[in-house]
């Protein structure tokens, strides 16, 4: 009974994560999408919980929806979007869209172990994420690891350099997008004190000859 309400809540959960997020894609208001998405996280959160990653569940709330999505919804409600101009672009570019999916599902497909969904949904203690350190707390008759630490030993001990990379990367993508989206001031007059600095003194007054009024 309690697998039965396991895959229940699994697949109720899962349909939920897919149609949101399909949802966040077809949408023509922005603020829709952002909203689809946060219901996305949420659903992604309730099933690492059961898969008994409550930190990951924790952060993807706390972090996720808490933090990066309030700021990408105060944003979009800030911008002045032209829902016109989204949806000519969309209708033009929804044939490239859909050989992409079509692709990303493929590679899914090809790179999912053969035999994974013949077997049912179980549950799994994450203490046995690293059999590494398991073996070194049984063997110093300690108490077994909690999720947290367990993460954190293998993401930076096994994964240090992909974590690296990714963080890497990660930076890289800020500073590309704050040099694409800053421009300079438009319509606007400044001072430009370096050149006040490197005026000559003959620069300075200008005499001008002018028509005699009649």
């Amino acid at each position: 009974m309690h697998e039965l309400l396991n895959q229940i809540i699994f697949y109720f959960f899962a349909a939920i994560a897919v149609g949101a997020a399909f949802m966040v894609i077809i949408q023509d208001n922005p603020v829709r999408s952002v909203l689809f998405l946060v219901l996305t996280f949420f659903a992604s959160a309730i099933l690492w919980i059961l898969a008994e990653a409550e930190f990951l569940a924790l952060i993807l709330v706390l972090v996720y929806v808490g933090a990066v999505m309030t700021l990408f919804l105060f944003v979009v409600m800030m911008l002045n979007i032209d829902i016109e101009v989204i949806k000519s672009h969309y209708r033009r570019y929804l044939p490239f869209g859909l050989i992409l999916v079509a692709l990303l599902t493929g590679l899914l497909m090809v790179s999912i172990p053969a035999g994974t969904f013949k077997s049912n949904v179980e549950t799994q203690s994450t203490t046995a994420i690293s059999s590494q350190f398991l073996d070194v707390a049984q063997n110093n008759e300690a108490q077994p690891l909690s999720n947290t630490e367990a993460l954190g030993m293998v993401l930076y001990t096994d994964y240090l350099l992909a974590f690296e990379i990714a963080a890497v990367l990660l930076l890289i993508a800020i500073i590309s997008a704050i040099t694409l989206v800053h421009r300079g001031p438009r319509k606007s007059k400044r001072q430009n004190v370096k050149q006040q600095i490197l005026t000559r003194r003959n620069e300075r007054v200008e005499l001008i000859n002018m028509k005699a009024e009649k």
